[in-house]
């Protein structure tokens, strides 16, 4: 059997649910959405969820991805500090409640570089439709009279897969290319212990497509996945290097602008 939680990164009302579904359910394993070098960086300082943002900080200029990677850090830290939780709390109470009743801890995510990669290698017009949409798609989101948390609501998660196909390339790297890739590592692990309870820690936006792709490979099996494209690192052409330096500016130009305005 496999348990899916679908989370929000910056809500606290994740984190209990988390501990209180593994508390009660006791799984064999418990998969998280992480990746190798995410989980072995938080290892190595015990957890301390801050440190993925130092650590970002220390290689800003080492590689260009890492200025992207830093921002995505930075801003889900500053909505943390408005909602009073560290982003990614909840995958961390995953890994203590499994260590808690000996599970094993199963990392399903891809490497966090190709997606990054795919970020940087969207065309310009969809970095340009991003920039211009952005405000309206958040003011079509109704969190209702639970505030941040109604975000988790079907219709909400809904409204934001809707919006986020307006970007296909975007919507393909961050989203569904990751769904195949988790609901195909679950899948392995289920037929390797077909008697094993699992439960996945995901990012709400993942819950719907995870299931999908576990139906279906449950029907039809894995034989038909491009798992060599899905992790694949693209060439970056030499327009899309110049137009990511432009807009990673201007995204950290206003992101500073923000904080100092605060």
């Amino acid at each position: 059997m496999i348990k899916i939680i679908g989370t929000g990164h910056v809500l606290q009302k994740s984190v209990n649910e988390v501990r209180k579904e593994i508390s009660e359910l006791k799984p064999n394993f418990v998969t998280v959405e992480l990746d190798k070098k995410r989980y072995e960086i938080l290892k190595e300082n015990n957890f301390d969820l801050n440190f993925e943002r130092e650590h970002s900080l220390s290689s800003l200029f080492s590689n260009p991805s890492n200025i992207l990677s830093y921002l995505l850090a930075e801003i889900q830290m500053e909505l943390g500090k408005k909602f009073n939780v560290v982003p990614g709390a909840e995958m961390r109470e995953a890994i203590l409640c499994a260590r808690e009743i000996n599970a094993g801890v199963v990392l399903i995510d891809r490497d966090i570089s190709i997606t990054i990669n795919r970020l940087l290698n969207l065309p310009l017009n969809e970095k340009i439709k991003m920039l211009t949409i952005s405000p309206k798609m958040t003011k079509d989101i109704n969190f209702g009279v639970g505030g941040i948390e109604g975000i988790l609501e079907l219709k909400n998660l809904e409204k934001i897969t809707k919006m986020l196909k307006k970007f296909p390339k975007f919507y393909n790297g961050l989203i569904a290319e990751r769904d195949i890739y988790m609901a195909m590592n679950l899948y392995l692990l289920q037929s390797k212990f077909p008697y094993a309870n699992i439960v996945a820690v995901v990012g709400a936006g993942h819950k719907e497509g995870i299931e999908k792709f576990l139906n279906k490979f449950e029907k039809e099996g894995i034989m038909d996945i491009n798992v060599n494209g899905i992790k694949r690192i693209e060439k970056i052409s030499l327009s899309s290097h110049i137009t990511n330096v432009f807009f990673v500016f201007v995204l950290m130009f206003a992101f500073l602008v923000l904080k100092i305005s605060k």
